[in-house]
């Protein structure tokens, strides 16, 4: 099974699951402002490349603490591009109830709510009567094929605990289980994802070098994915290496990325591949993901927030 199956099936899965942190206010709404100042953030992935599959996602969101609402509160749009005939637009905003529950101890709870479009591009369709047989020459239709478009409503719930330089979250998305296609075709329906996360910091005397290991898991319908892995950082320059296998598909692979971090804007490459690819059905290459992080504004720290680092993965 690939990574376009998983991905991008009837049902829809989430791709953000594949860079949980690099998305978190649509991964999980408690993590929304739980990096203390504001953070723009820019993300694309391709699906793969070289195919001419046509896949790509394009992620935008933006996040911070307000000490007026004792919380953070955060934006996000993607576009999720599925061939050339389907096209996925969710948009939602989040908001994280911050609490400082002991000295040490910082709980976080959030809630997100998002509209998600699926429409059809109709002018990509190719009837069986706008080819010609002897020539292969396609002709405009004679049958009109209006548009087709279905905006539904979905929420979802995370909880997040931080303790010193450790923190790990619990979130439930998809509450209402929205059907994407205008006919409530089952196969349509968005399964509720189940995902547990967590993530360490580990750092010399002046923070120059760091290790943050970090782990995931989701399930969505059929399908679990496990990844678990660590990203190292010198001077602002990091490396990581994340596995992820993805259950009851038997499907593994492998993550590999570099970022560098100015101290007000991170840009960041990775790169999914197939280690053990077998050929046309599993390609070596799987997506590459580019993501520019802009810090656009300072939050005073006060008792009621604990500013948490996200591991570069």
């Amino acid at each position: 099974m690939s990574l376009f199956l998983i991905c991008f099936s009837a049902g829809g899965q989430d791709n953000e699951a594949y860079s949980f942190y690099y998305n978190p206010v649509q991964s999980n709404p408690a993590l929304a402002g739980s990096q203390a100042m504001g953070k723009l953030r820019l993300n694309y992935r391709d699906y793969y490349p070289g195919r001419g599959l046509d896949l790509h996602s394009v992620f935008l969101s933006y996040d911070t603490f307000l000490k007026p609402v004792h919380g953070g509160v955060g934006i996000y749009i993607s576009d999720n591009i599925l061939g050339p005939l389907i096209n996925e637009l969710r948009t939602g905003a989040a908001y994280s109830y911050h609490l400082r529950a002991t000295k040490d101890i910082y709980i976080n709870a959030g809630f997100m709510a998002s509209l998600i479009n699926r429409s059809v591009k109709t002018g990509n369709i190719i009837l069986p009567d706008q080819v010609d047989p002897l020539t292969g020459l396609i002709s405009p239709s004679a049958e009109t094929i209006s548009g087709i478009s279905n905006t539904v409503f979905d929420a979802g719930v995370g909880f997040l605990v931080s303790y010193r330089n450790y923190h790990a979250g619990f979130t439930i998305n998809h509450l209402f289980r929205p059907y994407l296609n205008a006919n409530n075709y089952p196969g349509s329906r968005l399964g509720r994802r189940y995902s547990v996360h967590g993530a360490a910091a580990f750092g010399s005397e002046k923070n120059r070098f760091r290790v943050e290991p970090a782990f995931f898991l989701s399930a969505q319908d059929q399908l679990i994915l496990l990844s678990a892995g660590a990203s190292v950082s010198y001077n602002g320059l990091s490396v990581n290496v994340m596995p992820f296998y993805a259950f009851s598909y038997d499907f593994a692979f492998l993550q590999t990325g570099i970022s560098y971090d100015t101290g007000r804007m991170e840009f960041a490459y990775n790169y999914n591949f197939n280690p053990v690819s077998s050929g046309k059905i599993r390609p070596f290459t799987l997506s590459n993901q580019i993501s520019v992080i802009i810090s656009l504004n300072n939050v005073e720290k006060r008792d009621i927030i604990k500013a948490i680092k996200y591991p570069k993965l």
